[in-house]
């Protein structure tokens, strides 16, 4: 169980995400590398993870301590699929950012600091579309990124956008996601 800020996919969004996901999935079959996708269901973007476990007076704190907050409606634009977003994650598929991530950036250094948490690893606004199951040697890495890379020039990724005008406390379960909350009322929201 993990608890997450973040924000869901709109219908529309999901169902391109999926067709992307589709002709991506071809390059890995044909190579045989195995890849836990994320069910279309459970797309999202997180912002903050902030536990594993969360007592029901946490939920009170959280909302107090996002009473002030204040969201400006903004775009996402996806860009393109990529391999790896770090060494620590090798195995991650995910759409980076066109448009969007600079925002996202900003609520999440606006949102560790309401919380006041300490977070040292680098924010990279990303939709995470599967992990690979195995380890890939340089060989298998080269040629499955190659055809990434030819396949999704093709896809018109670049397309694929939606705003963003709330953010919600999301409680994430092997059966899918409950919102707990949502930062969405629109006299909270300025823009």
């Amino acid at each position: 169980m993990n608890f997450f800020l973040g924000f869901l996919l709109d219908d529309s969004t999901r169902s391109s995400v999926q067709k992307v996901v589709r002709e991506i999935g071809t390059s890995f079959d044909q190579f045989g590398i195995p890849v836990r996708w994320v069910k279309p269901d459970r797309y999202h973007m997180s912002l903050l993870f902030l536990s594993n476990r969360m007592p029901f007076f946490m939920l009170w704190y959280y909302k107090f301590k996002l009473k002030p907050f204040f969201l400006k409606r903004f775009k996402i634009r996806f860009n393109t699929v990529k391999l790896g977003i770090s060494r620590k994650y090798k195995e991650l598929i995910y759409l980076d950012l066109e448009e969007g991530g600079e925002e996202m950036r900003k609520i999440f250094l606006e949102l560790r600091n309401i919380f006041n948490l300490k977070t040292y690893s680098n924010f990279m606004p990303h939709l995470t579309l599967g992990r690979i199951s195995k380890d890939l040697t340089k060989q298998e890495y080269s040629n499955v990124y190659k055809d990434i890379s030819r396949v999704t020039k093709s896809l018109g990724i670049r397309k694929i956008e939606f705003y963003v005008s709330d953010i919600k406390l999301v409680k994430s379960t092997d059966d899918g996601y409950t919102i707990l909350f949502s930062l969405s009322d629109s006299s909270r929201i300025k823009g």
